[in-house]
């Protein structure tokens, strides 16, 4: 009881005016410091687009030893508490970590794992809790997921790490794309791979320093057989990857129907 009084009252000695003060002002310094350092990351962005996974993949990492250091100088330096305070402290974060079974505290305990031994980084394309999109941010308890729909979605850490993580591109900036094609059986099989893949290497968003893989199997539906032409080929940038596919289907669909392997009717890419 005497010991708790002491820290109550050591507490209640180092409350100042002067003191909140300074903290405020530490904190609001901080707080303009990482909005320009996400400016100047954002120009980085616009200028050197090539190196914009590099640059948004530090960001986290500034923003968690910049809180941290303005947390430690806040009491190091301003509060300067009594050695009773200091014990009372690490007593209070004794209790908030037995209460780490807690959601919010789940999350920020896996997302600062997700920092230290990334499953996968800001500017990566992942499937989380179902949901498919370039991961914009990072933060301690949640990511923001953008999708190809232009929807911002929030998956809690905790739920990121219990589950199956689907990483596209894994840190570069190139990720491999399936597309897939259906042709008669009675077309010349080696002329369409090889249509295809010169439709593809055609493609101004192919990332010709990665291999372009055609690829053909069988398929049987609606009481029929079909040839399956599977072209797999590199994205150059990860954000282009519904404009690839896209500009694959037009481009080996067109080269399909000049070479006559079906009408218009019978076009179906799947």
């Amino acid at each position: 009881m005497d010991n708790s009084r002491e820290a109550l009252q050591a507490f209640l000695d180092i409350i100042s005016f002067d003191r909140i003060l300074s903290i405020l002002l530490l904190c609001l310094t901080a707080w303009l410091f990482l909005v320009l350092v996400q400016f100047c990351l954002n120009q980085l962005n616009n200028k050197l687009p090539k190196y914009r996974l590099i640059w948004n993949r530090s960001y986290p990492f500034v923003r968690l030893f910049v809180w941290l250091c303005v947390i430690i100088y806040s009491i190091v330096g301003i509060i300067d508490p009594h050695e009773n305070l200091i014990l009372a402290v690490v007593g209070s974060i004794s209790i908030v970590v037995g209460l780490a079974t807690q959601e919010p505290a789940k999350n920020m305990i896996a997302g600062f794992i997700i920092m230290l031994n990334p499953p996968y980084r800001v500017g990566d394309m992942v499937t989380l809790a179902g949901h498919y999109g370039e991961v914009i941010k990072l933060e301690w308890s949640v990511t923001w997921l953008r999708t190809f729909d232009d929807n911002t979605v929030m998956v809690p850490n905790a739920e990121a790490l219990k589950t199956a993580v689907s990483n596209a591109n894994s840190g570069a900036l190139d990720e491999m794309v399936v597309v897939k094609f259906s042709i008669p059986m009675a077309a010349d099989l080696q002329k369409a791979i090889a249509l295809a893949r010169e439709a593809t290497q055609c493609s101004p968003y192919t990332f010709l320093n990665k291999p372009i893989i055609v690829n053909l199997s069988n398929d049987y539906s609606f009481g029929q057989y079909q040839q399956i032409i599977t072209v797999k080929a590199y994205v150059m940038d990860v954000r282009l990857e519904k404009k690839f596919v896209s500009d694959i289907n037009i481009r080996v669909l067109s080269a399909f129907k000049n070479a006559h392997f079906y009408d218009e009717q019978q076009t179906s890419p799947t």
